[in-house]
């Protein structure tokens, strides 16, 4: 158990370590996450499609300024976890992960507030041209997050792991299939966040399309997607031809026809 406990720790100290110390590369999305605890968990398989699942959940849901709503990385790998290990399906990994990302979502807040008390010894040793001094600052709080995390993994697994377990194992069928049906809508939630995102009217055709490919013409996702690809790349090449013949045309354009359509405008 230990060495589990360990490896998991690992894993969501990547996760947060990639945000805070790289440029968030996006390795702490539900799928590599939940992909990366499948395998040091020995069921990469499993991990595969938990993330899969999950990624679709949190898809919508984005760190927008200070304001958290979730935590999706730790919900992904200790529902993932917590699932490959009570031997459960997807259903109980997506059932825990929502949870679990909202009470994470609270102590990466507190995290928060409690590193904005590095603000004043950083102040200081700006004003004093201190460079060595704001480079530790600057450390301290960039390994801070991870470390809190790290320890969270470790003793989540340890100590949760087996309550999950025997939580898991007695729960009644009728719950189990309620979870099942649950765990079914909640990617359909997700998507439907991400589209009150980005809906747009020039993109209901689109929407419409995919409709028809998987309801009528009975496509597989990879043929959708790989759809969607040509679409986008033909639409981003006739907007950036568009875009050069606008510049074309304005320098092109006199000084006097630009006067001109400032006051006609």
């Amino acid at each position: 158990m230990v060495n589990e406990a360990l490896l998991v720790a690992l894993v969501m100290f990547i996760g947060i370590i990639s945000d805070s110390g790289i440029g968030d590369p996006m390795i702490k999305r539900p799928l590599v996450m939940a992909t990366l605890t499948g395998l040091v968990l020995g069921d990469l398989h499993a991990g595969i499609v938990m993330g899969a699942s999950l990624e679709v959940i949190f898809l919508g849901m984005t760190q927008i300024g200070g304001a958290v709503p979730s935590e999706s990385m730790s919900g992904s790998v200790f529902g993932t976890a917590f699932a490959i290990m009570s031997g459960s399906g997807v259903e109980v990994a997506l059932s825990l992960a929502v949870p679990i990302a909202l009470l994470a979502g609270v102590l990466l807040n507190s995290i928060h507030i409690l590193q904005a008390i590095a603000i004043r010894p950083a102040d200081k040793f700006i004003a004093e041209g201190n460079q060595k001094g704001m480079i530790m600052v600057h450390f301290i709080c960039m390994v801070f997050k991870p470390a809190v995390f790290f320890v969270l993994g470790f003793f989540g697994i340890m100590l949760g792991s087996n309550a999950v377990n025997e939580f898991v194992h007695n729960i009644p069928d009728v719950v189990m299939n309620g979870l099942t049906v649950t765990g079914q809508m909640l990617p359909a939630l997700g998507l439907a966040i991400l589209l009150n995102q980005l809906w747009d009217k020039r993109i209901a055709a689109f929407t419409f399309l995919g409709f028809v490919l998987i309801a009528y013409l009975k496509l597989p996702l990879v043929a959708i997607a790989a759809i969607g690809t040509v679409i986008a790349v033909f639409t981003a090449f006739n907007s950036i031809e568009g875009n050069k013949k606008q510049a074309v045309a304005t320098t092109a354009a006199t000084p006097e026809d630009i006067e001109e359509d400032f006051f006609n405008d």
